[in-house]
Parts: C-alpha cells; structure tokens; sequence
C-alpha cells in the first residue's frame, strides 16, 4: 500500500489503525468512567503518548474506577514532603481559572492546575447516587475522625463535621484554623491523612468557591462563567449564564475582561461561576472576605436566600456574617472542632443580651426593665438606646415587648446583642 508516494506493508498499516482504533475506545471509556490519582486529561495523555499498549494497561490496572466501587474518600498518607505553601490551603495558584473546583459544580473528580488555589493534588471522591438521597435533616456532609497533618504542623485534628440537610453552617476560625484546608477535602481537592468524607449527594451537584479566585484575565466575565456551565452542567440552558451574573450583580460589566477586575469583582465571578450549575451544596471558603460592605450585604443577602432550597457551607473569620446568615454554626481552633450545633445553642453558652431603641428619654422602660428578675443589667449606651444583660433569654424575648407596651412606648428596634465573638472566644481561649 503506497501512502504518500513510500511503500507500506499492508500489515504495518493495520497493526496502527489497530492501535488507534484500541485508543479510541479507550478513550471513550476513561470519559465513561471515573478515575483516580490522576486528573482524567492526564490519563489521555498517558493512553495517547505512551508506548502501546503499556498507557492503555497502566490506566486499566492503576487510573479506571470500576463502576458501583465505593463512593467515599478513604484517607491517603500524603507523599512525603508534600507540604502546601502555608500549611493551610493558599498555595499559589496554577493552570486556567476557568471555575472548576473554583466556582463551577464540580464533575466527576476535581482536576489538578486550575485556579483553585489549592496546591495539593485532588483524589477522586464520588458520592453515593442522588437517588439515594437521605431523608431531610440527615447530614449531606460528614466527616468521621477526619486528620490532616503537614509534616510537624497538625492542620485538622479528629474532625467529625455534620452538615444537616438545608442549613446554612458557618465554620468560623482564626486565620490558621484549618477552616480551608477542611473545605479543600470536603470538596476533594485534598487527600485526608487519615478519617473519612461522606457525601449524600452526587458530586456533580457540589459548587465550590475557594478564597480568592484568580482567572485568564483575557477572558470576560461572561465567558468565564458560561465556560463553568459548558464544563459542570453542559446540559443547562445558556441563559443560566446571564442569570448567575445577574445574581451576584455583575449584569453590567458581564462582557468586560476579568483582568481588570478588583479582587471583589473576581469575588463575585467566582460566585457566579458556583451557582451557573445550580448545584445543591454550596462549599465557599470566605465568600465575602475581598467585598466592600455594600457588596458583603448582598453577597449575604444571597446566600441567605439561597439556604431555602440548598446547602451552604461557608467559612469566615467574621463573626458577624455568621450571625447573621448561618442557622448551624462550628468553631474550629488548631485543628480541632470545639463546638458544633445550632448558632442559638452557642449564644446560649455565654450571658444573652439584647438592644433597644426607643424614643428619648428611656428612663421609664430602663426602671421597669431593672425591676424584673432575668435582667441582669440594663445600661443606656446612648440617648434611647439600651442594653438589656439577660439570664434567661427566652423570658426576655417575651416579655421585653410586653414592658414596652405597659410602659406606652414605641419600639423603634429589638436586636440581639449577645456578642458571637464573645461565645468563640469563650471555647478558643
């Protein structure tokens, strides 16, 4: 067989139209399957590249998940000197921003180099079937004796974390804590050193938004988050692009290139590229930290509206964000878990108090409020604002309205004033 103007045995022929057409099904099969140890384009590469049929054997003995395999991430001594930048998940960023495993819901397993932020290689973690979802109140995310050790520094140390179904959880922490290093495996991007991640959802339904997410700056907004839907949920219409947009507030400057965005623009992409696949666990690492406070208050507002029908967990370092918008709350501190339950259940550790705002001069309602038992101390911080310290908050809630209307006042405003930071450091001090 002559083939451009050089004789070719016709068996020579064969044998590589052989060894193509044996790459091709193979290839068909790693898109078809899961895999490990290794992002799934690097697998190709390994199929493609190396000597036949040596890359096709390694992937089928080493890198194929076989299906029904069990769907939980099972702990990994981590190789030795493998050490993130600072120990805490801010390694530098590498690859293509394109949203995977920074926005976007994430596919089958997260991949490796893509503007994550995290430094460590991902490890295939899938979750058990949607169908098989627990019944509502049942965690969607648990971990069980969960350990992360970087060399001499114990990043998390014996973690159980249950996300209930539906809540919005704050994990709250110093800067150090392990809060993104917690996130990072849950959202399988770390390996655990030892312990276990259980998922009650696929993990084509997790959206992840690391700490500050960096993209190609020559793409625009639009691109940037409609290339998250193409990669997470292909299959999703692409007007869900500019509703995400939309969404986060960035309906206007959508077709603008990202590399001049300020860092609470990239903020807002990020979160952007996260819900583009409506996914129904959301996993975001400071989600408001870059925000000036117009933005944070939106960003919040957001997410508050989004625990009606999802699953939120979210880390920060400000306290007041959690009071605000989580309902479940867990104080991480070195590593270890020092409390986890609901945000009514911490404040309740530490002496409840609250503010009132009524018309000046408040001498009335200040006497009436010091004649009860539950208060403990009534003090006016300022012209008709008081602060009333409780010891028994839920007698307070009733009754301080009810004082009111006995003493004929008008209450301009009744808020909570137990001080979150308070109850944290209570448990991290």
């Amino acid at each position: 067989m002559e083939i451009f103007g050089t004789d070719v045995p016709v068996a020579v022929v064969a044998v590589i139209a052989g060894v193509l057409l044996i790459d091709v099904v193979v290839l068909i099969d790693l898109a078809l399957h899961d895999v490990r140890h290794l992002p799934r384009w690097a697998w190709a590469l390994i199929i493609v590249l190396v000597s036949f049929p040596i890359g096709v054997a390694i992937y089928f003995i080493i890198g194929r998940v076989p299906r029904g395999e069990a769907a939980t991430i099972v702990a990994d001594t981590p190789a030795q000197g493998s050490v993130a930048s600072d120990g805490f998940g801010n390694g530098p960023e590498v690859g293509v921003g394109t949203g995977l495993g920074v926005g976007a819901g994430l596919r089958d397993e997260p991949e490796v180099g893509v503007g994550t932020g995290l430094s460590e290689s991902p490890r295939t973690t899938s979750a058990s079937p949607a169908s098989n979802a627990p019944a509502a109140g049942a965690p969607v995310v648990a971990t069980s004796d969960l350990r992360k050790v970087y060399k001499d520094t114990v990043a998390l140390d014996d973690v159980d974390l249950e996300v209930p179904r539906g809540a919005i959880y704050g994990l709250v922490g110093a800067n150090g804590a392990g809060k993104t290093t917690l996130l990072s495996i849950l959202a399988g991007l770390r390996r655990p050193t030892s312990g276990s991640v259980e998922l009650s959802v696929s993990r084509r339904a997790l959206g992840v938004l690391v700490d500050t997410p960096q993209f190609d700056p020559w793409l625009t907004a639009r691109e940037v988050v409609d290339l998250a839907r193409h990669l997470s949920a292909p299959d999703l219409p692409a007007e869900r692009t500019t509703h995400a947009l939309a969404q986060v507030g960035l309906s206007s400057p959508a077709d603008r290139r990202v590399g001049g965005f300020s860092r609470g623009m990239l903020q807002r992409v990020g979160l952007a590229a996260c819900l583009v696949s409506d996914p129904e666990v959301l996993i975001l690492d400071e989600p408001s930290s870059a925000l000036d406070p117009a933005g944070r208050r939106e960003v919040l507002d957001l997410i508050g509206g989004l625990g009606r029908d999802k699953t939120v967990v979210l880390s920060t370092h400000i306290l007041a964000e959690v009071q605000q918008v989580c309902d479940t709350v867990g104080v991480i501190d070195h590593g270890r878990l020092r409390f986890q339950g609901p945000l009514g259940e911490l404040l309740a550790r530490t002496r409840a108090a609250y503010t009132l705002h009524v018309p000046a001069p408040a001498t009335l309602v200040i006497d009436k409020l010091r004649s009860v038992v539950w208060a403990v101390e009534v003090i006016e911080t300022a012209p008709g604002r008081v602060r009333v310290t409780v010891s028994d908050a839920e007698k307070a809630q009733t009754d301080i309205p009810a004082i009111l209307a006995e003493c004929g006042v008008p209450l301009l405003a009744f808020n909570p004033a137990t001080d979150l930071e308070t109850a944290f450091l209570e448990l991290t001090t």
